[in-house]
């Protein structure tokens, strides 16, 4: 899906069955990176969702889907909406309680995975410090991830720009001596703009305003 990093969740698919029709995925794996998130992005850059998705390429989501959460004895049913979004409350009790998230069906017919989303500049003049916020919360979030091992993990390289118009479009970036640099979108719309802090206090010139920004780890 466009404009979100989307992290399939790998402990989703080995779990337990509890019981012939439910399997059972440990809750504080899920909220684990919520509540991680909410550390490192105080400013509220990212937006999550969490999702449920077919295994069948282009299928609708089974009529017959259920997601629950059983935390200390109390079932919540959780709702699912028609673009797999569930509405899942990320709470520090549950975690404490041993929660379970329970689903009815197989890993071979639902995938579940959380989707970050940064929040998209508005307008068409701003400094490339703002253009970029996402990515230092993004390394943050890494790093707190990661720990001892952080020289191994992935860094932000580079944005993915989607416009909210047609054709052609295209960024002029004017640093503060005056010497300005040009990028345009690419055959399948998309404008590839480098990462650099040393940026913070340029000046992004757009053509039109975008619809949104992704974060391109390597």
């Amino acid at each position: 899906f466009p404009l979100a990093l989307l992290l399939l969740l790998p402990g989703l698919a080995g779990v337990a069955t509890a019981r012939a029709d439910w399997r059972d995925v440990p809750y504080k794996d899920i909220a684990k990176m919520p509540m991680g998130l909410a550390a490192v992005d105080p400013g509220h850059v990212f937006s999550y969702a969490f999702l449920v998705r077919s295994k069948t390429a282009g299928a609708a989501l089974p009529a017959d889907l259920q997601l629950r959460v059983l935390a200390a004895g109390v079932v919540t049913p959780l709702p699912v909406q028609p673009d797999g979004k569930v509405e899942l409350p990320i709470r520090q009790d549950w975690v404490d309680a041993g929660a379970v998230l329970q689903v009815n069906l197989p890993k071979d017919r639902v995938s579940l995975g959380l989707a970050f989303t940064p929040r998209t500049p508005p307008g068409t003049r701003m400094r490339y410090g703002r253009l970029a916020e996402c990515a230092p919360v993004m390394e943050r979030g890494i790093a707190q991830m990661a720990g001892m091992m952080r020289f191994l993990a992935p860094k932000v390289r580079s944005f993915s720009l989607r416009f909210d118009a047609p054709g052609r479009q295209s960024l002029t970036l004017v640093h503060p001596g005056g010497k300005r640099a040009s990028f345009a979108t690419d055959a399948s719309g998309v404008l590839k703009l480098p990462w650099n802090a040393d940026w913070a206090e340029s000046v992004v010139e757009l053509s039109a305003p975008l619809k949104g920004i992704e974060p391109v780890l390597k």
